[in-house]
């Protein structure tokens, strides 16, 4: 399973989707796409129609809002890494 995240580091809801990764931590799970390089805004855009960030991208399927994002990582990833 590929599991990315597109975020901005100066977006709090950003943040909010990182800082659960930390605490929970995921971080081996995830590659990170900061959307301030053009190419990662570019990619975004082409998989989702928008630069909405957080976005976590599971095997090319598009997960958006911050809320949404933690739920999906609290379901499907948490007993991956305990």
């Amino acid at each position: 399973m590929k599991i990315e995240l597109y975020h901005l580091q100066e977006c709090s809801f950003s943040s909010k989707v990182r800082r659960y990764i930390t605490e929970k931590k995921l971080n081996s799970f995830i590659e990170y796409h900061d959307v301030q390089n053009e190419n990662n805004s570019r990619k975004l855009e082409d998989l989702t129609g928008d630069e909405q960030v957080p976005c976590l991208v599971v095997d090319g399927n598009p997960i958006l809002e911050s809320e949404e994002i933690i739920k999906w990582l609290d379901q499907n990833l948490i007993k991956k890494a305990a």
